[in-house]
């Protein structure tokens, strides 16, 4: 008898980006984490060509996100604040928005006139979870 195979996702194909430039959307699927994170910044950059004031973007079918991933997000709202367009999460992961609960929304994504553009945002030493308080 033959066991079934599995195939195991590479880490260059374990994140799918799509650019809809038209209508100034972006779509990730799959993990976004520390090797693949960088593509999601360049499609945003991708928007900046574009005349559209407002962007959207489409993280409900992250299946993983890691602390790069979310600074990633964070990055693309700042992208978006520096070129004086708005970001619209349109659907989001229950990996995404855990993390982003975490660290708390106005941290990941701050306010028009929080902070400076191009500034890195203000990450925590340490989160503390669990019914222990462990960090």
């Amino acid at each position: 008898m033959v066991a079934p195979s599995r195939s195991i996702p590479s880490p260059t194909q374990s994140l799918a980006v799509s650019v809809d430039l038209p209508r100034a959307r972006v779509r990730v699927t799959g993990d976004l984490d520390r090797q693949s994170a960088h593509h999601l910044v360049d499609a945003m950059v991708m928007l900046t060509a574009r005349p559209s004031r407002r962007w959207r973007l489409d993280a409900g079918d992250v299946t993983f996100c890691d602390a790069e991933g979310l600074r990633a997000l964070s990055d693309a709202h700042a992208l978006a604040a520096e070129h004086g367009r708005s970001l619209q999460l349109v659907r989001t992961s229950r990996s995404v928005d855990r993390l982003v609960q975490l660290l708390g929304r106005d941290r990941v994504f701050p306010p028009p006139g929080s902070r400076r553009a191009g500034t890195a945002p203000a990450w925590p030493r340490h989160v503390r979870c669990g019914a222990t308080g462990t960090a």
